[in-house]
Formats: C-alpha cells, sequence, structure tokens
C-alpha cells in the first residue's frame, strides 16, 4: 500500500537526522514508514546541502510498495559520497512489491475445495502472472499436454513470421474460453532450451487452428499446456486468475487460505536510471550513481510477459531493455548491492541494462525466482559499449528459472570488463553462467544491402522481423567487408569482451531442460578469460562451452569433474584452453554451426580418468587440429591411457596433434582432499603444465562456504558422487510438459 508522509513530518526528522550524521530512520510503524517518504526525506537533506553519506536505516518489518520507486538524478549522490538503503543492525526488512489477497470465501467448486477472492483491480497492467503462499510460488492450473503442429517442418527459424505465430493443435483441450486473454499456452517451440509463455488471440475449434497473441520464439510446434484455465484447476496448490469477473480461485493444498497469499503488483520494485541517450556520443547520458542496498530482502514482482514490441536476447533468454525485476540499473554508475536476499519473485533478481558501469553486486543470495539472477545486458552491436566494468562476486545463486526455466543464473549479453568471481551457482533448469552477443547469421539485412546470399541459411533460416537478436542491431554502425563470414570484421561490435570469469562453483545446472551447459560463450567478443572455476554434476552437454561465433577466449586452469556426464569443454572457434583438469570427461567441439578452429591452442591439460564408464578418450572430434593440440598429460586408472593415446593420434587428419603428450601419471600431491598441484616427480613438469595448487582450488565458490568445505570428505572423483548439502534442504523445480 502507498504511504505518504506529511512534510512537516519530514522536515522535523530531517532536523534530527542532521544532528545524527545524515541518518533517516524507517520503520513500519514510525514517522517515516515508507521507502518513498525516506528517498524524498534524502531529497531535502541532498537540497539543503548535505554533500556526505547518507544512511537510510531500515527497520524489521515488510514494506509494500505499490508502484516502481523510482531513483533517479535527484537521487543521485554527490562525488565521493553514497546514500546507503540498509537494513538496521540485526534487521532483515522485506521490500515487496506484493499485495496480500484477503477476503477469501469457500465456493462450491471441487466440493467446497476451490475458494475464490474478489479481485476487480487485477487486469490489464495489474494482471498478475504468478501468485505465492507464503515463501512458496504456487502452480497455476495446467491442461493435460496438448500437441501443437505446424505444417512447416523448419527445426528452428521459418521464414516466415506466421509459423510463428499460428498453429494446429489434435486433442480437444484448446476452447473459445470466454477470458481468452487471460490463458497462455505453456511449452517449448520445436527446441528444447527456452520455454514460451504466449498468450492466445483466438482458436477455431472446428479447423483445430489457432492464432497467438505475439509470436513464439520458433516454429510453434511440439508438446504445449493451457494454463489459468478454470476447467483445469483440478489439483489442490493450483490456481487461476479471471480478469473479467475480477475472481481468483485457488485449491488450497491446507484446505482453508493462509493469510499469505500473495500476488505481485509490480513488474520492477526499484529502479536506479539516470537520463539515457542511445546516440552514439551519447551526450546527454547523465548516470545515477552512489546508491548502496545492503541487507535488504526483495521480493514479489511479477512474472515477465512478452510484448509485441519485445527485443530479445540470445533464444530468447531474456528481453532486451525490459522493466522487470526487482532491482534494475538503467543509465547508473558506482552503485553497490551488498548482503542482500532476492527472493520469493516471478522475474529477475538484478538487472543491469544499457548505461551501466562500476556497479557491484555481491554477498548476496538469489532463489526462488522466476527469472535470471543477475542480468547484465547492454546495446545491440554496434558502436556503442556503455555496459562494462561491473562486478559479480560472492553471491549464491540457486533454484532461479523456476518459470522462465531456461533462465541463467548469470546472464552476460553484449557487456564487457566484467568481473565474475566466486559465484555458487547450482540447481537451476538450464545454464549456469552466459556470456554473449549477436551471432553473424543475424546480419542478414547488410548481406542484401552487399548484395551477398546469407551463407549461414542453409542451416538457419528465419524472419527478419525475428523478436531474437535481429531489431537490437544498430545498423547504421556496421560496416562489413567484402568476406563477410569473416569474424574481423563483427568483433569490434560485440561488446561481450574482457569479462573475467574466475573462482566460480557451479553445478547441477540442466536439470529440466537440453542442450545447455555451466559456462556457455557464444557471439561474444575477444578476450574473455574464464579461469579457475569448478564444475560438476553435469548430466548432458559440455560443462564449459565456447560456442557459435566465439573466438579469442582463455579457458584456463578449471577444475571438471564428470560425475554425471563425460562432457568436459566443448571448444567451437578459435580459442585457447589450457591448464585444464579433466576427471572423468573429455575435451571435443560441436557438431552444428561453427566447430573447432585447426589453429586453436588446447595443450597442457591433464585428463584424469579413473575406472568409470568413460573410457572412449580423453577427447573427439577434433580430428583437423594441428600442433596447438599439444602436451598433454594423459592418465587412466585402468591402463588404458596409452592405447586411447595412440588411438587419438591415428584419428588425426593432420597427423601432427599429441606429438609431444604424454600417457602417465600426473602424481598429483593429494587430489582428493583437492590439492591438484605436482609431487616433484611428475612428468606434468616437462610438459610445462600449470599446476591446480590447494590454494587455488582453496579459493573456488564462495568466500564464506568454498568448494573445498563441502567436499572436506574427498573430491567427487567418481561417477554420481554429490556432496554434503548445508542448509535447508530445497525443492526443485517441476517442468509441466
Amino acid at each position: 500500500m502507498k504511504f505518504k508522509t506529511p512534510p512537516l513530518v519530514i522536515f522535523s526528522t530531517l532536523i534530527a537526522s542532521a544532528l545524527f550524521a545524515a541518518d533517516i530512520n524507517v520503520s513500519v510503524g514510525g514517522e517515516i514508514h515508507s521507502l518513498p517518504a525516506a528517498r524524498d526525506a534524502v531529497r531535502e537533506l541532498r537540497a539543503a546541502g548535505e554533500q556526505g553519506d547518507i544512511d537510510v536505516i531500515i527497520a524489521d518489518g515488510t514494506y509494500y510498495l505499490d508502484e516502481t520507486l523510482i531513483l533517479g538524478l535527484d537521487d543521485s549522490a554527490p562525488e565521493g559520497a553514497v546514500t546507503r538503503y540498509r537494513a538496521a543492525a540485526d534487521a532483515r526488512p522485506v521490500i515487496s512489491g506484493g499485495r496480500v489477497i484477503q477476503g477469501w470465501k469457500q465456493s462450491g467448486l471441487a466440493g467446497g475445495k476451490i475458494w475464490v477472492a474478489e479481485v476487480p483491480w487485477a487486469k490489464g497492467d495489474a494482471f498478475f502472472h504468478c501468485l505465492y503462499d507464503g515463501s512458496e510460488l504456487l502452480q497455476r492450473a495446467q491442461s493435460a499436454p496438448v500437441t501443437i503442429t505446424n505444417e512447416t517442418k523448419a527445426k528452428m527459424y521459418t521464414g516466415e513470421t506466421a509459423i510463428r505465430v499460428n498453429f494446429g493443435y489434435t486433442e480437444d483441450i484448446l476452447k473459445n474460453w470466454e477470458n481468452l486473454e487471460d490463458i497462455e499456452l505453456y511449452g517449448s517451440p520445436t527446441r528444447k532450451w527456452m520455454v514460451n509463455f504466449l498468450p492466445i488471440e483466438s482458436i477455431d475449434t472446428q479447423a483445430k487452428t489457432g492464432k497467438l497473441a505475439i509470436p513464439a520464439s520458433y516454429r510453434m510446434a511440439g508438446s504445449f499446456v493451457v494454463e489459468n484455465c478454470m476447467e483445469h484447476l483440478d489439483t489442490p496448490g493450483e490456481w487461476v486468475l479471471n480478469s473479467q469477473s475480477g475472481r481468483l480461485y485457488y485449491w488450497p493444498k491446507s484446505g482453508t487460505p493462509g493469510d499469505q497469499i500473495i500476488a505481485p503488483g509490480l513488474n520492477e520494485l526499484i529502479r536506479v536510471a539516470g537520463h539515457s541517450d542511445a546516440s552514439l556520443a551519447g551526450k546527454n547520458e547523465k548516470p545515477v550513481q552512489g546508491i548502496v542496498f545492503q541487507g535488504l530482502q526483495f521480493s514479489h514482482a511479477d512474472r515477465q510477459q512478452w510484448l509485441p514490441e519485445d527485443k530479445g536476447l540470445q533464444h530468447d533468454w531474456n528481453m532486451w531493455d525490459k522493466a522487470n525485476g526487482l532491482i534494475r540499473f538503467r543509465g547508473a554508475q558506482n552503485c553497490v548491492v551488498t548482503d542482500c536476499l532476492f527472493t520469493d519473485s516471478g522475474s529477475d533478481g538484478v538487472r543491469l541494462d544499457l548505461f551501466a558501469q562500476g556497479i557491484t553486486v555481491e554477498n548476496s543470495t538469489f532463489t526462488n525466482l522466476g527469472g535470471t539472477g543477475v542480468l547484465l545486458a547492454g546495446y545491440g552491436p554496434g558502436k556503442k559499449d556503455v555496459n562494462k566494468g561491473n562486478t559479480i562476486r560472492n553471491n549464491e545463486i540457486t533454484e532461479v528459472g523456476l518459470l522462465f526455466l531456461h533462465s541463467p543464473g548469470i546472464f552476460v549479453w553484449q557487456s564487457g570488463h566484467n568481473q565474475i568471481a566466486h559465484n555458487h551457482i547450482h540447481d537451476l533448469a538450464y545454464t549456469g553462467l552466459v556470456i554473449s552477443g549477436v551471432r553473424r547469421r543475424f546480419f542478414e539485412p547488410i548481406f542484401d544491402q552487399m548484395g551477398k546470399p546469407n551463407p549461414y541459411r542453409n542451416k538457419w533460416i528465419f524472419d527478419k522481423e525475428t523478436r531474437e537478436h535481429s531489431s537490437t542491431i544498430r545498423w547504421d554502425e556496421i560496416t562489413l567487408g567484402d568476406d563477410i563470414q569473416d569474424w574481423n570484421f563483427y568483433e569490434p561490435y560485440m561488446h561481450a569482451r574482457g569479462n573475467v570469469i574466475e573462482f566460480n562453483e557451479i553445478h547441477d545446472c540442466l536439470k529440466l531442460l537440453h542442450d545447455g551447459n555451466c559456462i556457455y560463450l557464444s557471439g561474444d567478443g575477444d578476450g574473455n578469460v574464464v579461469r579457475n572455476n569448478v564444475t560438476y554434476n553435469h548430466p548432458q552437454g559440455a560443462m564449459i562451452r565456447t560456442d557459435d561465433d566465439s573466438h579469442g577466449n582463455i579457458v584456463k586452469g578449471n577444475l571438471l569433474f564428470g560425475t554425471m556426464g563425460n562432457q568436459g569443454i566443448t571448444i567451437k572457434g578459435l580459442n585457447v584452453a589450457t591448464g585444464n583438469v579433466f576427471v572423468n570427461c573429455q575435451l571435443l567441439t560441436g557438431g552444428a554451426g561453427n566447430t573447432v578452429d585447426p589453429d586453436s591452442t588446447l595443450s597442457r591439460n591433464v585428463f584424469y580418468h579413473t575406472s568409470t564408464p568413460f573410457t572412449d578418450g580423453f577427447h573427439y572430434g577434433l580430428p583437423n587440429v594441428k600442433e596447438g593440440l599439444d602436451y598433454n598429460l594423459y592418465y587412466h586408472e585402468g591402463g588404458r591411457a596409452e592405447a586411447l593415446l595412440a588411438a587419438q593420434k591415428a584419428a588425426s587428419r593432420t597427423k601432427v596433434i599429441d606429438r609431444n603428450s604424454v600417457a602417465a601419471d600426473p602424481m598429483f600431491i593429494d587430489h582428493i582432499h583437492g590439492d591438484f598441484g605436482f609431487k616433484a616427480e611428475s612428468p606434468a613438469f616437462d610438459l610445462g603444465i600449470e599446476p591446480l595448487t590447494l590454494d587455488i582450488v582453496g579459493q573456488m565458490g564462495t568466500l564464506e562456504d568454498p568448494f573445498l568445505a563441502r567436499f572436506a570428505d574427498g573430491m567427487p572423483m567418481h561417477f554420481k558422487h554429490t556432496p554434503k548439502k548445508k542448509g535447508k534442504k530445497q525443492k526443485n523445480a517441476e517442468l509441466h510438459l
């Protein structure tokens, strides 16, 4: 609800605060009892000449926002000072965009098990897409699976927008419901590396055809379910919102609704936004600076709703410059989020959109979110590079992407020179960490202008109005050379460059979707460094992957355990992979799109295989690689290393790989307890391999709960080894397909 503090109260509080180092105290029952009132009090202090730090000290309690709290240029701190919104000592105040649903009445539906509440306000922009019972994300009512069909057989992109909008269906599930605008289809169109929530525009029950209100990501085909339809409200824990009747229906598991049924009322809770200038010169760019959030909990923003004007990032894993998230920085610099909890919300945790520099997100927890944990998204390909130099450090990110299952824990798109370090990312439906930009095949309009055919159309046919990527490209700033396949012409426009991804612990990803990774790079600029990370419990697909149009990266000193799958690092493009330790996993390249560049450097790695199912080689799919694949150390406990090494050499077309590689025991100091350094007599020294010492491995993971602390009884050296769980047991997201 919205609070308004009288000016006299604010003025008297300001006088008192000025006497005590510019502190502003906020409490639910106090004179200043809302964040908007606190913000206004800060403005008055600044207007009165306060140039130092201001602390907004927030007592325990829940502070509801009924509109997005905007911290603009009027709230920017002076140079060298900060405005800090922080929890009082020993407090964890909650900033909520939710609305508690009251007035429940028992209905006559399902024998009185379904309850109803009047919510006449829940329509239009106030229509909500998720609902909470305390901290539990409740499941919207779902139908049985319905098979969506399409005449076009294209894999993904189709060449026609209509194929992403029009569809047929087989089962008699879809109908012309009176509130059709409230109902969505949920599923994965064609490919299982993303999901869509798709509003329905019309249904023809006689022809068994339908039309979507917005296009699907790809060709509209596959297994879907109907969500938010009354006739499918048949399971305890489910709910339905009908905007026409203004009623919310809920079947509580406990028999009666509790007093903490909360519906999100906002897409964004807090927006820190200066003046953005999209022009290349950016003369009117005026960022907000010096805002700090410390010790707070943020909850209850709505699930992201896609609109016709939205612009998609890679595979529509998120939307560009989208107004959603618990905290959103857009036109901001030198701000901090520390020791905060982002939970119980339908979309992203923290977003850094467009101009975002010197932003630090640290020491925080992201869990029970419908979208991405942390997103950094700059401008599309062109010459404007203003999302950079940020730090995402020492955070735990777990069980995010509960609604948009494809959501990465951390997503860095067209953003460079960031440090992503000491994060613990785990238990996700899809990929842990993504660094990406835009692939060459999306530049077809320029190929047309140059009178050249799209060389990628044999595999990737798509319409030029696709939501993904195309509309983010700053076409007037792009100039290509005559050879439109030469990556050097594209790289200057790819701003996801120079990122350092280090000392992260990433595991138990890809629990529900397909073709994902722990760390993923694609369409990025040069100079990204992926070093000293640890990955494990990845069921299929590589743990680290440089995918299509990913070049100039260094993948170094990572520790990879093949506990559930045997793919360690997939290398496409021209990259370096060196000094990595592969335990029961392999080095390989991909098939579709690009493959490994023959001049890649894949050297001085250690491959350590125990007697597990993974005995078919240390690397594969690399027959065209040249001298750069060499000086590796291969070991197999079952004594097969020499035979496997010989087979690899025989399969090489270049006949130059592994000339100096050795099949021998690396002689780790104490690998069982995390010391992958080498004993003095190890053959690794003659090969020039840098050791992963106990000091390096000990830094992997978060600072308070490092990787080694949870594997004190021994490293995961064998198949399906899992660590001891700490803290409360987490529930798993479910894919209802």
